[in-house]
This record gives C-alpha cells, sequence and structure tokens, in this order.
C-alpha cells in the first residue's frame, strides 16, 4: 500500500466511523448543545405526549412512514452490493492492490450501512410492539419511565438511520476516488465538514 492509498483510507476512516461515533457520543452528554441533542430532547416529549393522550396509532402510523423509507434505503445498499460484485467474474472486487481499494471501501462501506438499516429496524419495530404496553412493565425493563425508554429506542434507531444514510453518500464519494484520488480526498473532507456545520451543530 502507497502512502497516497493509505492517507486517503485514513482521511475516509476518520471522517466517516471516528467523526460520527465521537459526533454521537457527544449528543450523549446532556450539557452540550448539538442539534440533535435538541431534538433527542423533543423526541422524548413526543413520547410523552403520545402515551399521556393514548395515541398509540398515530406514533405507529408515524413510524411505518419512516420504516418504509429505512427499508428502501436498505433494498437500495444491497443491489448497489450486486451491482458492484456483477462487476467481477469472481463476484468479488479482487486481491488488495492499488487499484482494487475503493472497490472493497466501497464494499465495505454499503455493507456496513446495510447493517445499520436492519439495526434500525429492529429498534423502530420493536417500539411498534411496545407503544400499547403498560408503563409499569415497560418501566421494570429498563428502570426508566416509559417514554423515556421508548424514546431511547428510537434515538438508538435514528441514530443508525442516520449512520446507514450517511454511509451511502460516503460510498458515492468514494467512487470519485476511481477517477482522481485527489478530487475523492476534496469530496470526503468537504461532505465532512457540510455535515458538521449544517447539520450536526
Amino acid at each position: 500500500m502507497n502512502i497516497l492509498s493509505m492517507l486517503l483510507i485514513s482521511v475516509y476512516a476518520i471522517c466517516l466511523w471516528l467523526y460520527h461515533y465521537a459526533y454521537f457520543y457527544i449528543t450523549e452528554k446532556k450539557d452540550v448543545l448539538t442539534r440533535r441533542n435538541l431534538i433527542n430532547n423533543a423526541i422524548v416529549s413526543w413520547f410523552d405526549i403520545a402515551l399521556e393522550e393514548r395515541d398509540h396509532l398515530l406514533v405507529i402510523h408515524q413510524l411505518r412512514n419512516v420504516i418504509m423509507s429505512v427499508t428502501f434505503l436498505a433494498t437500495t445498499s444491497v443491489l448497489l452490493l450486486g451491482l458492484l460484485f456483477g462487476f467481477s467474474a469472481s463476484s468479488l472486487p479482487g486481491p488488495l492492490e492499488v487499484g482494487v481499494y475503493p472497490t472493497w471501501l466501497i464494499t465495505f462501506t454499503l455493507i456496513y450501512s446495510f447493517f445499520n438499516f436492519l439495526q434500525c429496524l429492529r429498534h423502530f419495530t420493536r417500539i411498534t410492539f411496545l407503544i400499547r404496553s403498560a408503563p409499569d412493565e415497560l418501566e421494570a425493563i429498563s428502570g426508566e419511565k416509559a417514554e423515556i425508554y421508548l424514546a431511547g429506542l428510537f434515538i438508538r434507531g435514528n441514530r443508525e438511520f442516520t449512520l446507514g444514510r450517511r454511509s451511502m453518500l460516503y460510498a458515492i464519494v468514494a467512487l470519485t476516488w476511481l477517477l482522481n484520488p485527489w478530487v475523492f480526498l476534496f469530496l470526503t473532507i468537504g461532505m465532512t465538514l457540510l455535515f458538521i456545520i449544517s447539520y450536526d451543530f
């Protein structure tokens, strides 16, 4: 592996994985105000109102819309993987060589994206089952109030939805490595800065 490939993969890993896991760790701190932290507080109030007014069906319908979106994106990531594997005679990108690094990077990113979507679906569908449960039963699961427990499930699902969606965007950006490595580096850093400035903080 040459120095340029090491640099590109390192920057990509920092932007996609290190930054996002650090960001989600920060959002769990109560005294830090990020945009996601404010949204998380709103989600808790949403479940609080839904349980208080016994508006369970509305929550389920809203979740159904999100689940349809997650299912579509999960299917898309699998189709993109199939398309990627279809370009190779052995159905795999090939041995790790300089020209194949971008293909492997795209492959791993799409697989990572798909598994995040699966985890997201797991959390959201669990909410649809538990929303009608007795609050005392939900409190017995985690020792938290029912709305806090359900909001926690939604927040975890939303976090994985974000990781899955952004991973797909990073996989698309990784395609540019096949054209020019410097364009790939510029777009990876640029997209991460866009997330930081416009969406995260």
